[in-house]
Formats: structure tokens, sequence, C-alpha cells
């Protein structure tokens, strides 16, 4: 049997039957579920910091509300203001209850962040989320535009 990855949009996910789904989560082949900025629910804060005041130059923050999941997830978000040159510092935890606006709590799940890789046009990250069933996640991602390079060694 080959494995390959399943990319599927978050819409398109969302359609499929529950049963299909789960078939899918239990199969053990990693998932990869897209989505772009403007099509996600999810609340804005964004901002510029004068360049005079802070060397870092633009600062851009978002919550981002993935659905109700559990097991193994890369989440690929696809936002204009990321490049390979950007520092992408993500959060994750369990929706509170009201939408992203309310905030997230912790609660008996374990929520595992693994990997953050910032790309040209967005950022994609390797998460788990100990639990059995499906339950609510968000992600706070705060951008940082990185202005200098130091080699190493």
């Amino acid at each position: 049997m080959v494995e390959k990855d399943i990319h599927l949009s978050k819409e398109l996910f969302d359609k499929l039957p529950e049963l299909a789904r789960d078939a899918i989560k239990a199969s053990g082949i990693p998932l990869a579920i897209s989505a772009s900025v403007p099509e996600r629910r999810f609340c804005v804060a964004t901002s510029t910091v004068d360049e005079s005041q802070n060397a870092a130059g633009i600062i851009s923050s978002m919550r981002v509300d993935w659905g109700n999941r559990h097991g193994n997830w890369i989440l690929q978000l696809n936002w204009g203001v990321i490049s390979s040159r950007t520092a992408v510092f993500v959060a994750i935890g369990e929706g509170a209850a009201g939408g992203p606006i309310a905030g997230k709590f912790i609660g008996s799940a374990k929520y595992t962040l693994f990997n953050v890789a910032p790309r040209a046009g967005g950022v994609d990250i390797r998460i788990n989320i100990d639990w059995d069933s499906d339950i609510r996640i968000y992600a706070d991602y705060l951008v940082v535009s990185i202005d200098r390079f130091e080699p190493s060694g």
C-alpha cells in the first residue's frame, strides 16, 4: 500500500459526511487542511509599527478558528504578509464557546504544536490534539518581519 498525503480545502473537508471524515482521520495518512484568509472565520488585529520606533518593522496578528478536530493535522494558512523571511509565532488552544473573540481556555485535552514553517504567502503548522472526539481549536499567529540576518559560526 502506498501512503500519500491528503490535501483538502477546509470547505471541502467540512462538506464530507462525518463517516468519511472519520475514515480519513483513522487511516493514519497525514491530512493537510488548507484555508485562505478571506475564506476563514477569524478575528483580525493588524498594526504597522513605526520603523523609527522599532527596528522589527511590521507586526501583524490574527486568531484563526480551525473548527472542531482531534488527532494529527497539518494546517496551512495562506496570508500574503508572510514570506520565508518572516518570523511567525503560533499559540494553539481549545476555543471557548462564543467564537474566537471569546478566547481560549485550558481544558482536559492536550494541544501540541510541533512545527511552524513560514513560506511565501503563508505558514504551515503541524499540531496534535490528544482527545477522542473533535473539539474546537483556535490558533493565534504573530507575524514579525525580519530586517537583518546574522551569519552563523
